[in-house]
């Protein structure tokens, strides 16, 4: 959706293009290096975790919080010029479309071994693991996320608040009740329904766009900031982006209060699950390891425990996997934060890095192609290639993907879902 300020249809909020563009940039590196192992044991902090917040995991929440930023000005913009029914059909058209492209792409990767075991397979058997995991990649999470929060995207903020707390709350109350259990792959009635017992889900799973909702909704805040004075707009995504990203990480130490995992681990399916994940045990303040303020700061994000510190599985982590509300609200902060500078930098002042508006302004070009251009250099690049040729065929990667998006721009092409 393109970033354009209402009522003027041909000029464009630089920030937001610049912003997505860099977000765009990220998930290029990290879906693509993340696979190394040499990028495994040097640089973690570019692979995806549920147990701390890495580099990888901020990508799909800024994706989130930009796609809740245009949803609300491109809903707005329609409604003033072509009415409430139409605009609705479009920007719904729109979002299914996204669905089926996702889903296509994610298909795709799936092959069947032989006729025997697909044809051997019930319609809820083929189609399980999909569900759970299988289909939520980035443009299937944000579709599903973008149907939920439409209802009260053009609504005032009074009611955008109460629709997002409102969702949060339902989220945890699942996560307590049996959601948690089902998504790290431990025994619940759910999956006692729905098969798969021992299958973890995947950033979020069904029922992930109840807390995703919370990025698209604080997305859809920071436009209102930019629509009513980009000068005092930069202080308050700063400050609001500071104190979420304070309050994310105060959440964050409540999983200090856990036991530490035995034997020490980081790697997340070495590392015992709670017995009461939703519920800190307080009552471990009393022990005197956890007497002092300094036992219970957690490592900072994008700072990874080392084994012996790490803590048992619980929903304190920041957790992509399950969509926490630790990594909710830290990832939040993160978004508002780096908008800002992109706000300060690019709407405050002039700077235009022509890369990242290449990218910015034709994000679902970039992640298609991105997809294809990395499956053919990996063919070339096995997961236990020493680093010189890791580094040299992400350049290739990267840059066979951004003469592919240019020339889309050069043309005038631009995928508009």
């Amino acid at each position: 959706m393109a970033a354009q300020l209402p009522g003027s249809p041909g000029a464009r909020i630089a920030s937001m293009d610049q912003f997505r563009g860099f977000i765009v940039m990220g998930m290029v590196l990290v879906n693509y290096a993340g696979e190394f192992d040499w990028v495994k044991q040097t640089a973690p902090v570019l692979e995806h975790h549920n147990t701390y917040f890495s580099f990888a995991d901020t990508i799909m929440p800024a994706f989130q919080f930009a796609v809740g930023f245009s949803l609300r000005m491109t809903l707005l913009r329609r409604l003033s010029q072509i009415g409430p029914g139409p605009a609705y059909f479009r920007v719904g058209r729109r979002i299914l479309g996204l669905i089926l492209i996702g889903t296509v792409l994610e298909l795709g990767e799936n092959t069947a071994k032989s006729w025997t075991e697909l044809s051997a397979l019930t319609f809820w058997e083929a189609i399980a693991g999909l569900l759970k995991s299988g289909s939520w990649n980035t443009l299937t999470i944000i579709a599903a996320t973008s149907l939920w929060v439409l209802p009260v995207m053009a609504a005032s903020a009074r009611v955008r608040l109460a629709y997002l707390l409102a969702s949060l709350a339902l989220h945890f109350g699942i996560c307590h009740g049996f959601y948690f259990d089902f998504m790290v792959g431990r025994p619940n009635w759910l999956s006692d329904i729905w098969g798969l017992e021992s299958d973890r889900g995947l950033d979020g799973g069904p029922f992930g766009f109840l807390a995703w909702s919370f990025l698209q909704l604080v997305g859809s805040f920071a436009y209102d900031a930019i629509a009513s004075g980009r000068r005092s707009a930069f202080s308050g995504l700063l400050g609001a982006g500071i104190i979420l990203s304070g309050a994310g990480y105060a959440l964050l130490c409540l999983s200090m209060l856990y036991p530490l995992t035995t034997p020490p681990a980081t790697n997340e399916g070495d590392i015992v699950i709670a017995d009461s994940p939703i519920i800190p045990p307080i009552d471990r303040l009393e022990n005197a390891d956890l007497k002092t303020l300094k036992a219970l700061l957690a490592r900072p994000p994008f700072v990874q425990p080392p084994a012996e510190e790490q803590r048992e599985l619980s929903y304190w982590l920041m957790c992509k996997r399950v969509v926490t509300l630790p990594f909710l609200l830290a990832s939040a902060g993160y978004s508002l934060i780096i908008y800002a500078l992109f706000v300060l930098f690019c709407d405050l002042g002039s700077l235009a890095i022509g890369v990242l508006r290449t990218f910015g302004q034709n994000p679902l070009a970039a992640y298609i192609i991105h997809e294809m251009v990395g499956k053919a250099v990996a063919s070339y690049a096995p997961h236990d290639a020493p680093w010189p040729w890791v580094v040299g065929s992400f350049l290739i990667y990267f840059t066979v993907t951004y003469l592919f998006v240019r020339h889309l721009e050069k043309n005038g092409i631009f995928l508009r879902m």
